[in-house]
């Protein structure tokens, strides 16, 4: 890989963190600036803020130090938590060893700080709150972007819906019976379920908000074969189909399954065979 190439990723990643990176630096220079955890003495008004001001200055530069440390790793993620959890332990305790370090250092050295133990667990302690931080960061952004996934997916569905609404509303089917006469002309979204029932099949229809049930002679195959162009029909057992519009949930006994329906009585066997095809559709 060409420097120029690595230039570019470098400064593209910094890109994608430079925000939150200046967030917490900013974050870590206010809780200084209120809390003062350290003895500041020795400076006067105007210095003592440009002196807490580098603060915030070194968390920065800690936080782009420790990313070209792992830069391979951040490259690879597509967000924070695709993480291991060793990556995150490791760029953890680096990012709090190095900003601890550098901490002391400016305290000694510009601060003129004697340190002690207190002094080392304030910085530490302060250093901690950099990848905690960094981690809610990411589990925000993580769960925001989940948030929005799931309600696109439902607008998604949403718009499937009223497009199959839209396209069996109005549309007949006529259910063919080897007695002409008995020829059952219906709405596609009006019938509940088809059960075989010996000779005949038994078509559980809706009419005036409550199911009512019609005989036809002929195998259950045939009528499954007369409803495949209409996709809200599934095969739950070998002697029924259902509308998926009208399945109000899965219940479970043992090892048996059945589907209990809306706007009827009637319970629907649901075998291992079409158990899975059932669960997929509710």
């Amino acid at each position: 890989m060409t420097t120029i190439n690595k230039t570019e990723q470098f400064l593209n990643l910094t890109k994608r963190y430079i925000k939150t990176y200046l967030t917490l630096a900013i974050a870590i220079l206010l809780f200084i600036q209120f809390f003062q955890p350290f003895s500041f003495e020795k400076f006067d008004f105007d210095n003592l803020y440009l002196f807490i001001g580098g603060f915030g200055m070194i968390a920065l530069i800690m936080l782009l130090i420790v990313q070209v440390l792992f830069h391979n790793q951040l490259l690879q993620l597509t967000d924070e938590l695709s993480a291991t959890p060793f990556y995150l332990l490791l760029y953890s305790i680096t990012l709090v060893v190095a900003n601890s370090i550098a901490f002391l250092f400016y305290l000694r050295y510009v601060g003129q700080l004697n340190i002690n133990f207190n002094i080392a667990v304030r910085v530490v302690f302060i250093s901690i709150s950099m990848p905690i931080l960094l981690n809610l960061k990411s589990k925000l952004a993580f769960y925001t972007n989940r948030i929005k996934k799931l309600l696109s997916e439902n607008r998604e569905l949403q718009e499937k819906l009223k497009q199959f609404s839209d396209n069996y509303a109005n549309k007949y089917v006529e259910l063919i019976s080897e007695s002409d006469s008995d020829n059952f002309i219906i709405l596609v979204s009006d019938i509940v379920y088809a059960k075989s029932a010996d000779n005949y099949v038994e078509i559980g229809y809706l009419d005036d908000g409550e199911t009512k049930k019609k005989m036809i002679r002929n195998t259950l195959r045939n009528i499954e074969q007369q409803l495949r162009e209409f996709n809200n029909f599934i095969r739950t057992h070998r002697t029924s189909i259902v509308n998926i519009q009208y399945i109000k949930e899965l219940n479970k006994n043992f090892n048996s399954y059945w589907l209990s329906l809306d706007f009827s009585k009637e319970t629907i066997p649901v075998s291992r065979q079409y158990l899975m095809t059932v669960k997929e559709v509710i």
